[in-house]
């Protein structure tokens, strides 16, 4: 009995020692778009409830995709997406969201908008980003935030709601904010 009650207290003082994380898994696949072997720093989050994750376009776009049950992400009016960027540097959040700003500003249309809103979580950081130009993805709504993977690499995740439109891009939103409260982020 003694053992096992010194088992559940190494437990319980590990747990505390060590925080759960989100974690991101490293993924190298087989893929075209560098032809050969792709990388895919992919973000350990779940699908919303009436949600599935698309393999296929996932695979293909090297990020976990989510298109509600029954639609395919060529058919969906809306889509989330989780993808990991390698963070090499260790840039602090706000740097790095404000520098992959500037950068889709110069890339983007001239109409091309980025707000900030809220967010339900402090370690995150949740932009809109407006850009007519686009018909595929007008709207996107993307929260930000640091994470590691098991080895200690640092990435930035990008949790996403992409649309055609704005009311199916809106209508995602919370959805987007239950999956920012129910990740463990560091």
């Amino acid at each position: 009995m003694r053992r096992f009650i010194f088992g559940l207290a190494f437990v319980a003082a590990s747990c505390a020692m060590f925080p759960a994380r989100a974690e991101v898994d490293k993924i190298i696949h087989v893929c075209d778009r560098q032809g050969g072997l792709c990388p895919e720093f992919r973000p350990r989050v779940t699908a919303p409830d009436g949600w599935v994750r698309d393999d296929a376009a996932s695979l293909k776009y090297g990020a976990s995709m989510f298109v509600p049950k029954g639609k395919s992400f060529g058919e969906a009016e809306a889509i989330i997406y989780a993808e990991g960027r390698y963070n090499e540097g260790r840039t602090k959040l706000v740097q790095w969201v404000a520098a992959s700003d500037r950068d889709w500003a110069t890339t983007s249309g001239k109409n091309a908008k980025i707000a900030k809103l809220p967010s339900v979580n402090p370690k995150v950081i949740v932009n809109r980003y407006d850009d007519p130009s686009l018909k595929d993805q007008p709207v996107e709504v993307i929260a930000h935030y640091a994470d590691r993977d098991k080895d200690g690499n640092s990435y930035v995740v990008r949790l996403a709601v992409s649309g055609r439109n704005e009311a199916a891009v809106l209508a995602a939103v919370p959805l987007l904010e239950k999956m920012i409260a129910g990740a463990t982020i560091p």
